[in-house]
């Protein structure tokens, strides 16, 4: 049976560097509607965005209990858990695109820049000018789950690390902090993933 990395091979890298375009694209989508947003609810990006090593230091501390889960997810034997990380894998293989590092890396960044501005630096911080925190952190990572939703399961954990991720922004009350925790988080989590599919690749060889 022919692998996932070998169809890549078969299209081409011209075919590969469209698709990454197109997921770069988005992501690059996702950070102007948060500039678009931050202007139309009257909700500043510049002074939540602020370099200070201490909120640099928290953001790379935070990212430890994930990828402790992580470990954890990749190394289950529990059924249900083992049948979503095969299908998680399935997904990332077809993508249409091989990972390498310098894309993994600008996947990386561009998820934890634009994702954070906008569902942390905009929608949270414009609800916590009138609802309880809780609803304020809760309420946009549905939304952020929601455009995760390639499964219930993948959406439902995907909200969680965004609430997470709002109770990191919340108390550093600095983008950078979650900025770098979400960023760090996906270079590892796809890196995973990467060896991952050589290695299931490789089997099937």
């Amino acid at each position: 049976m022919e692998g996932p990395l070998r169809k890549l091979e078969s299209r081409g890298a011209a075919g590969e560097n469209r698709v990454f375009a197109i997921v770069l694209a988005g992501m690059g989508a996702t950070a102007l509607a948060a500039v678009v947003l931050s202007l139309l609810l009257d909700t500043p990006l510049g002074p939540q965005f602020q370099w200070r090593w201490r909120d640099a230091a928290i953001g790379v501390a935070a990212t430890i209990p994930l990828l402790g889960l992580l470990q954890w997810f990749m190394r289950s034997r529990i059924p249900a858990v083992e049948a979503f990380r095969r299908a998680q894998i399935e997904f990332f293989s077809t993508i249409g695109f091989a990972f390498t590092p310098s894309r993994i890396a600008l996947m990386a960044v561009g998820a934890g820049v634009g994702e954070e501005l906008l569902f942390r630096g905009v929608l949270q911080s414009w609800a916590e000018g009138f609802l309880p925190l809780v609803f304020a952190i809760v309420l946009p990572n549905i939304l952020f789950g929601a455009l995760h939703a390639r499964t219930i399961a993948y959406a439902a954990i995907a909200g969680l690390v965004g609430c997470y991720l709002g109770v990191l922004f919340w108390l550093t009350e600095n983008l950078i902090a979650p900025i770098i925790a979400h960023a760090l988080y996906d270079f590892v989590a796809l890196d995973v993933t990467r060896r991952a599919i050589i290695g299931n690749d490789q089997g099937k060889g």
